[in-house]
């Protein structure tokens, strides 16, 4: 198994348990509108991840070198390998073990769209796309997307921190030439 592969197995598992243990407690389910800012978690667990899977790239490079786009591309891969295996984990979540969400969210919203004075056909067009987004082809398909995106510019700052440059020789690129 490559590096970037089980780091991105470890993002998935964290965030599988992430999404349990909030909806296990109430955070995801009746205690929704508190319960969102915990999913902050999710981009910290996120940023360690990515860490430790860029800096372990690194070590298994020769020379223990890293350049800031070797840095950055293993970041998004182990950002997409991570969002694709997520995406099928939160269209069975959303299907069989918190099959109710979007009734959960709505009931968070709808006070908000009342304070803003939404009319009620704008308010019934947004429920619509509030129950589309949880379905679980949605998450099969937004959820990798929006990984990937995060991963990305993780990765952007983190690879800047992580670069150092290649001893005992030049590096892999120029090699080839």
């Amino acid at each position: 198994m490559s590096t970037r592969f089980a780091y991105a197995l470890i993002l998935t598992v964290c965030g599988a348990v992430l999404n349990l243990v909030l909806y296990f407690t109430g955070w995801q389910t009746d205690k929704l509108a508190t319960g969102h800012y915990f999913m902050w978690l999710q981009e910290v667990i996120m940023a360690v991840v990515l860490w430790r899977g860029i800096k372990a790239v690194r070590a298994e490079s020769p020379g223990h070198g890293l350049s800031y786009g070797r840095g950055v591309v293993s970041g998004v891969l182990i950002s997409l390998y991570s969002g694709l295996m997520s995406g099928v984990y939160n269209a069975v979540h959303f299907k069989f073990v918190n099959a109710h969400f979007a009734d959960y969210q709505l009931a968070c919203l709808r006070p908000d769209w009342s304070a803003s004075r939404m009319s009620a056909a704008d308010m019934a067009q947004a429920e619509k796309i509030t129950r589309l987004l949880v379905t679980p082809t949605a998450q099969l398909i937004l959820t990798p997307i929006i990984t990937v995106g995060i991963g990305l510019v993780l990765s952007l700052v983190i690879a800047a921190f992580l670069r150092r440059p290649f001893f005992g020789g030049t590096s892999p690129s120029l090699r080839a030439n």
